[in-house]
């Protein structure tokens, strides 16, 4: 993650830091000579907890020396959030820039929130093969609100999927008007879903009108790379010893970092088994239809 990359910079502390301003900086560094910035080789947007770490690991895996993947970078998200599509490119492109000449393939996981941005996305880097990763929708809201780990104050939930509760956006309330219901009444665990839904909706648009794009579900994620989307998508060749290092990668939970590494172990069966059935409902009342749209795109 790219909080990590910035904690160990020593980046936060105000001493380190310096105001430039980016559009001279860009034109400065594109007008320079022997300057090589990578162009995006794929961007990977995401519902939220469902493996789009392991996607990004994986590119990271496969080959250290020629692949850079930025995940969830605070550069890219400001950007996205200013709806400036020059912008995003030039911060795209000072991310890029290298003096290896090993490095050659860029990868951008974005925030789940960033699926929302997609079209911009698509607008700077039209060419950039993408992808959107799902998952079952009790499965992935149970990723979320596991009563068995999730807390709560004030009678509220305190969950990623929740966070926005007070202050909704418009694609949202839309969803949650088209099932005769107001944000205010929902419950948590519908309103988790109703975002959720919010974003394989948005997706689902620029699906519809791209042909740069994929839906990823997440079972059988790993085969899915090393067979389609790395080699026949994202265009990266899949060698061997590519192959080996990701299937190593996919052993590890993800989210481990340095000495806590801990083996990953399937858990969507004991996801089902243990949802509750305010999770199903909510599954079935807001993410049934989009889930049902997005296996259309997986093919």
């Amino acid at each position: 993650m790219f909080r990590f990359l910035v904690s160990k910079s020593d980046c936060n502390d105000s001493q380190n830091q310096i105001s430039v301003d980016l559009a001279t900086i860009a034109k400065k560094a594109r007008a320079s000579s022997g300057v090589k910035s990578m162009n995006p080789a794929g961007f990977v947007f995401h519902e939220s907890r469902v493996g789009s770490t392991l996607v990004a690991n994986s590119l990271t895996a496969m080959n250290p020396a020629a692949n850079r993947v930025y995940s969830e970078s605070n550069p890219i998200n400001s950007a996205l959030k200013t709806d400036n599509t020059q912008l995003f490119r030039d911060v795209v492109y000072l991310m890029g820039l290298t003096n290896s000449a090993e490095e050659n393939n860029m990868f951008f996981k974005v925030s789940s929130i960033g699926s929302k941005k997609i079209s911009l996305v698509r607008e700077a880097f039209p060419t950039a093969p993408w992808v959107f990763v799902y998952r079952d929708p009790v499965q992935t809201m149970m990723s979320h609100l596991d009563p068995r780990k999730v807390g709560s104050r004030s009678g509220r939930i305190q969950a990623v999927c929740t966070r926005a509760r007070r202050h909704p956006e418009q694609d949202l309330i839309d969803l949650v008007v088209e099932q005769g219901r107001t944000v205010e009444e929902i419950s948590d665990h519908e309103f988790c879903a109703a975002h959720l839904a919010s974003l394989c909706q948005s997706a689902l648009n620029e699906l519809k009108k791209s042909n740069t794009g994929r839906a990823v579900e997440y079972d059988g994620l790993i085969d899915k790379l090393l067979d389609d989307i790395i080699p026949n998508h994202f265009g990266v060749p899949v060698d061997m010893e590519s192959r080996q290092r990701i299937m190593e990668v996919s052993k590890t939970y993800s989210k481990a970092r340095g000495d806590n590494d801990a083996d990953w172990v399937e858990d969507s069966a004991k996801k089902e088994e243990h949802s509750t059935e305010e999770i199903r409902n909510a599954s079935e009342l807001f993410l049934s239809k989009s889930y049902s749209e997005l296996q259309k795109y997986s093919d």
